[in-house]
């Protein structure tokens, strides 16, 4: 027995994978500079040796990249430099784009580093750029993919050869969180895009597209020693002047004017740790939230977090279950967090005061209630995560405290990743919670009595090249709530699954696969709330195209705890794909049958349809159209087939490029919801509409350092029950970082 105890405590404290590695070299301080100019062409660079074995793993997989792509790393007492050389058979047809920070797309010809300091292969800062020379940054991580809202300072520059282009990045030692003692080597990841007649991913590693661990085939850095842990510190001042007017038909034009000063401070007293604060602090978005269809729905609708000051160690906050979301403190006045990254553990603890006024979700079983807070509140996040070889470990707790002893809720539990191996994960969460403050008749948080819950999370997943399966098991109690989290429904367990069969290819498709999905939900007292069983096929071919059909030909589904649970059948489909240059993407999703009318708790038929595109008509001109629509007939008697609810939502999103550093974007959004009154039995609103424009100029000149001058537009009406709103805000926002 201790044998066996031994054996399997080794595996999970040292099966890591076994690589060449790449061989950093180290610039002679004072007589060894790299000129950032993207061509590679400095003495020092050909005394490195590159890295060049990479892998095909899109379109195909398991076979060698059919271009040569050379990386070599140098690094100095301040920065770490990576320069790239990628090889390409007809270079006329490099895709080169211009586009903004942090939206490259796969349409395009770029690299990607994946830098994991800690070596652990669990997650890793990512700095993207394209042909162009624009950028893309974030933290990667297998179970979330790319979260690009954080910014990282660093230069890069790209450049032609004959035979392809090249890259040279210049990253600083203090934008990246590592252990300066660690005796663990970091390690390196380096992916490359292009998109011709396929799309063509290849990796410095031999990733599959079967496996769960895209990390786990990062090499070591050899040779990168004696890294800097000096001090360093930012200041962020920023200024926003705002001019507002409101129209609302029957009352007086108001006008208001206001200027706002915030600070952002951040602070790294080590390489490992990083203290920001916020004071006064500017929240408005300079980007849109992209609408969504919520006419016929119960539930509330997650949005990601957008803000600069919540982004610091975002990704260690993340886990199964939404416990924590920032988006939920809704007007902060001022923040503190710290965060720390060694090679064997990350933490972070966040805590803020949040002003009074803002909504608090109060979830239930069959909808989501909101509930105000008159008084202002503390919130409190942590969250540490330990790694122990193929295994990690998380820990979970927040707390939001209401003033006036209005109560509180506080929520707790772990959390397990186990990557078993390269293409086998399993991965746990417990959370219980205990709330004290409630909603009173008036929608008012006070205190009241102390209620506890739970919310339990269990998955699995399995896949090679043949199959694929994987099952999901949740169940949160009725009482269980998150303040500081995004659930949006509680009271029930559910079971998920699917088996994929993969197919291969078959003549001029990339993909065959068909599989099979299956639904199982129950409420707490164990009424059926969603039966499925669901067909379906995926495929995947040339310009980067993949389409879906699924087939849910008995789904049974309750959407009142009164109702009964209602037989729906459904068909949907979708396709999407890179056609040129010109026509970057286009994507098209649809589906049609039954549909639960969820106000009027009736079976009806209809279906939904969304288009979206990414267009560039000209070099310097991105153009993204995108469209919505739900529908629902009545089903039935003397008004068979006779529409009873549309839903609406479109937006044109356009950039002109007029620098690398300068851009214009303008944005057209409207929605419209209809519902004809004669068909529901209840008071409902015939009609209502919001449109949106909104037009910015930005001029950014580094992290931080960014001029906006913006004008929005939002109409709002609601005929026979509000009359037309308009508001016009036209803002100027400064941001220097010191």
């Amino acid at each position: 027995m201790k044998v066996v105890l031994v054996a399997v405590l080794s595996f999970f404290l040292f099966s890591q994978p076994v690589h060449a590695g790449y061989k950093a070299g180290q610039l002679n301080n004072g007589r060894e500079q790299i000129q950032l100019d993207g061509q590679l062409n400095e003495a020092v660079w050909s005394s490195v040796e590159p890295h060049t074995q990479f892998y095909q793993t899109q379109p195909f997989d398991g076979v060698a990249a059919h271009v040569r792509t050379e990386v070599r790393i140098l690094f100095d007492a301040q920065y770490l430099y990576v320069g790239i050389k990628g090889f390409d058979p007809d270079p006329q047809q490099i895709r080169d784009s211009f586009s903004r920070r942090d939206k490259i797309s796969i349409d395009q010809d770029f690299f990607g580093l994946f830098i994991d300091p800690s070596g652990a292969h669990k997650s890793a800062q990512v700095f993207y750029v394209n042909a162009r020379g624009a950028v893309m940054d974030g933290v990667y991580g297998d179970m979330t993919g790319d979260d690009t809202a954080p910014d990282y300072d660093f230069d890069v520059a790209t450049a032609r050869f004959d035979g392809g282009w090249s890259a040279e990045y210049r990253i600083p030692f203090s934008s990246i969180a590592y252990d300066k003692n660690s005796k663990t080597p970091w390690s390196l990841l380096v992916m490359r895009n292009m998109t011709r007649d396929q799309r063509y991913r290849m990796y410095s590693g031999a990733v599959t597209r079967a496996t769960s661990c895209n990390l786990c085939f990062s090499d070591p850095i050899e040779g990168l020693t004696n890294l800097p842990s000096a001090m360093n510190w930012s200041a962020t001042p920023q200024l926003v002047a705002r001019r507002m007017q409101e129209k609302v038909a029957g009352s007086p034009d108001k006008q208001t004017r206001s200027h706002d000063v915030s600070l952002d401070l951040k602070f790294r007293p080590t390489s490992a740790i990083t203290i920001d604060a916020t004071l006064n602090p500017d929240f408005s978005q300079i980007e849109l939230d992209s609408p969504q269809l919520s006419g016929n729905t119960r539930f509330s609708l997650f949005v990601p977090e957008k803000r600069p000051f919540f982004l610091e160690g975002a990704d260690i906050f993340r886990t199964l279950f939404n416990a924590i979301s920032t988006r939920s403190i809704a007007n902060p006045d001022a923040g503190l967090r710290y965060t720390q990254r060694d090679a064997d553990r990350d933490l972070s603890i966040l805590t803020t005061r949040d002003a009074a006024g803002g909504l608090v979700l109060i979830p239930h079983t069959y909808y989501t209630a909101y509930a105000n807070s008159p008084v202002t509140s503390t919130a409190t996040d942590a969250r540490a995560n330990f790694r122990l070889g193929a295994l990690s470990l998380g820990m979970v707790a927040t707390d939001r405290t209401y003033a006036q002893d209005r109560g509180a809720n506080r929520v707790i539990g772990p959390d397990f990743i186990w990557q078993m191996d390269r293409n086998q994960l399993m991965r746990g969460q417990l959370l219980m919670s205990t709330t004290t403050a409630h909603a009173d008749a008036s929608g008012n948080l006070v205190r009241g009595p102390s209620l506890g819950g739970h919310a339990a999370y269990f998955d699995w997943f399995q896949g090679d090249d043949a199959w694929a399966f994987s099952t999901n098991l949740r169940e949160i109690s009725k009482d269980f709530r998150s303040d500081n989290g995004f659930f949006s429904q509680v009271g029930y367990r559910s079971v998920n699954a699917e088996i994929q069969k993969k197919l291969g290819r078959r003549g001029m498709l990339n993909e065959f696969n068909v599989y099979v999905g299956g639904e199982y939900k129950l409420d707490s007292d164990g009424r059926i709330l969603s039966k499925a069983i669901s067909p379906g096929v995926r495929l995947a071919g040339p310009y980067d195209s993949s389409a879906y059909v699924s087939f849910s030909p008995a789904v049974q589904s309750r959407v009142s705890e009164e109702g009964s649970a209602y037989s729906v059948s459904r068909v949907a489909a979708g396709i999407s794909a890179s056609p040129n240059k010109t026509m970057a993407r286009v994507a098209l999703e649809a589906s049609a049958g039954d549909v639960i009318d969820i106000l009027a708790n009736r079976l009806g038929r209809g279906g939904s349809i969304s288009a979206s595109a990414k267009l560039r008509p000209q070099d310097r001109l991105e153009v993204e159209p995108s469209y919505a629509r739900s529908w629902i007939n009545k089903r039935g008697g003397s008004d068979d087939g006779v529409r009873a609810y549309t839903e609406s939502a479109i937006q044109v999103n356009s950039i002109v490029h007029l620098s690398a550093q300068d851009t214009i974007r303008m944005i057209l959004q409207d929605a419209r919801t209809t519902r004809n009154r004669l068909l529901y039995d209840t008071v409902v609103v015939p009609e209502s509409r919001r449109s949106v424009r909104s037009f910015v100029y930005t001029h950014r000149t580094g992290v931080g350092t960014a001029t906006y001058l913006g004008w929005t537009k939002t109409e709002t009406e609601v005929p026979g029950f509000a009359g037309k709103k308009e508001q016009a805000e036209l803002f100027a926002k400064l941001s220097w970082q010191n």
